[in-house]
């Protein structure tokens, strides 16, 4: 007979916004068993206004909460009333204690505030309502047991509310995104923290996990059905202004704008974590997709035991059925929701225009394919002043401080061209560059034996820039020897090989036709 008791408690939920008083009566008395209780979210569906959805289900979070300090343990699903649009949750409430009859009957008045306009009732809601504000403002603070449901609060509040409060109640919002940065890129603290063991963040359409969460927690703890021994390796490529994941047979939309936001927001929780000044988390030079060519030529300068970390490889799995992409980047796990495989048509206009691109990128291996120029025609002098030419033309370097020292083979002390670049910001300081221009007879390459004196050079006029241009290739010799030596010394470096002239000139006909006239000749 007790068992039959039971089990009608557990299977016949008590609605707390549709109770009579006899019925009230008998769940207070409820005590060491398990019981539902059903509490509505009254806004969904009848609501435009999320700030009213935040409303209710902060009421509902504080019930949770408060029965959950008196029972044994609470656990919330959602449920949906499709016959009539609503929502509501089910809380299944196991072996309630003393204390829960008066969390019962002071609650109750949350969910039947319509039933009475009396100054008593009133007062009472009153301080009831003042107990839920409370206990929104410290959250932060605050375990969860029904994470459930504060999840969703926090998803309606970032996800919507905070749209309307930026005009409603601005000093509301500000307050917010200041106390909680993550916010402004649309992630928030996950109330399912405690429940996957760690300090996790999450979006309506993605998770910031740390690196060394198994994903499968949060897949457990949010009844997701993913595993992470079904996703299979993937490659992240972007071309023509989008992004997509590669893997075994499958091609996906990669949520480039989605992992960006999360890349914010992970260096928001560093920024939480990190107590030194000036803090490091925004410091993306280690970030995956990431190649600084001046930091590279900074870290060339330091012992290799002191060098700071290359940029990470980020590791992309994905779900073999093209909905999720996990990115773990050595710190973070990434994980994008906002992703669909491709339609076989778009599959194969995706192949086209790699395609395409293979072409252009294999021009690139060996100059222009249609032009090659008669360098034989050329004088010394001809040579270093069609170099002074091409730096003139170059934007990156200041034209009016540009100087050509004196006639080819004359004393010049290793100074063919010398100029200053542009500070590509503002303040920033300009750096002298030198660049020596060697004309090659015949089929051979430009080798280390044929500049000397370079490191001698370069400290005895305090440049910042060092360039080699010639009309034959550069052999490997040389490019190590420029390493060492401009490596050493902080000094950037530009090499412009016959492939390099050529492609440059082929875009610069008026150049071109100066020095070779019309006559050119086809590569192949």
């Amino acid at each position: 007979m007790a068992e039959n008791a039971s089990d009608e408690l557990a299977s016949r939920p008590f609605n707390l916004a549709d109770i009579e008083e006899e019925e009230l009566e008998r769940l207070i008395s409820i005590t060491d068993d398990t019981v539902v209780i059903l509490l509505p979210v009254p806004s969904i569906g009848s609501s435009n206004s999320h700030i009213d959805i935040c409303d209710d289900l902060i009421e509902i979070s504080w019930f949770a909460e408060l029965i959950a300090s008196v029972s044994g343990s609470v656990t919330a699903r959602e449920d949906y009333d499709g016959s009539r649009y609503r929502t509501s949750y089910l809380l299944t409430v196991d072996r309630p204690g003393p204390g829960f009859g008066a969390a019962i009957r002071k609650s109750a008045i949350l969910f039947n505030r319509d039933d009475d306009d009396g100054d008593d009732f009133q007062t009472r809601y009153a301080d009831v309502r003042n107990e839920v504000l409370d206990y929104e403002d410290s959250l932060s603070e605050r375990g969860c047991a029904a994470p459930e449901i504060l999840e969703s609060y926090y998803a309606n509040l970032v996800g919507g509310a905070y749209n309307e409060l930026r005009y409603e109640a601005p000093e509301r919002y500000a307050d917010d995104v200041a106390k909680f940065p993550e916010r402004r890129v649309e992630f928030w603290k996950s109330a399912f923290s405690a429940r996957i063991g760690a300090q996790c963040y999450t979006s309506c359409d993605s998770w910031l996990i740390p690196a060394a969460v198994d994903p499968d927690s949060v897949f457990l703890a949010t009844d997701q059905q993913y595993r992470i021994g079904n996703f299979i390796a993937g490659q992240i490529l972007t071309i023509a202004n989008a992004s997509y994941v590669i893997a075994d047979g499958l091609v996906m939309h990669f949520p480039m704008s989605q992992y960006f936001k999360s890349r914010v927001c992970a260096s928001f929780a560093v920024l939480e974590e990190d107590d030194s000044w000036p803090s490091e988390a925004f410091d993306w030079s280690d970030a995956s997709f990431t190649c600084s060519p001046y930091r590279e030529m900074l870290l060339a300068q330091m012992p290799e035991d002191a060098r700071a970390p290359s940029p990470r490889e980020a590791a992309c799995l994905v779900d073999p059925n093209g909905s999720l992409v996990i990115i773990n980047d050595g710190q973070f796990r990434h994980i994008l929701y906002d992703t669909k495989s491709l339609q076989p048509t778009d599959v194969k206009q995706l192949h086209s225009i790699i395609t395409s691109t293979s072409e252009i990128i294999a021009t690139g291996i060996d100059g222009s394919p249609d032009l090659a120029c008669d360098w034989s025609s050329l004088t010394d002098e001809d040579f270093e002043q069609l170099c002074y030419d091409v730096i003139l033309t170059h934007p990156r370097f200041d034209r009016d401080t540009i100087r050509k020292h004196g006639k080819s083979r004359s004393r010049d002390g290793g100074r063919d061209i010398e100029v200053f670049d542009m500070p590509h910001r503002a303040g920033g300081a300009r750096r002298k560059w030198i660049f020596q221009c060697k004309l090659v007879s015949g089929s051979g390459s430009l080798s280390a034996s044929k500049v000397l004196d370079i490191g001698d050079m370069l400290d005895h006029y305090d440049v910042g820039g060092f360039g080699v241009m010639t009309s034959a290739p550069i052999d490997a010799t040389l490019y190590d020897k420029l390493d060492a030596v401009c490596d050493r010394r902080g000094v950037e470096k530009l090499t412009l090989s016959v492939l390099e002239l050529e492609r440059t000139l082929a875009r610069n006909p008026v150049i071109r036709e100066r020095y070779f006239g019309t006559q050119t000749r086809n590569r192949s």
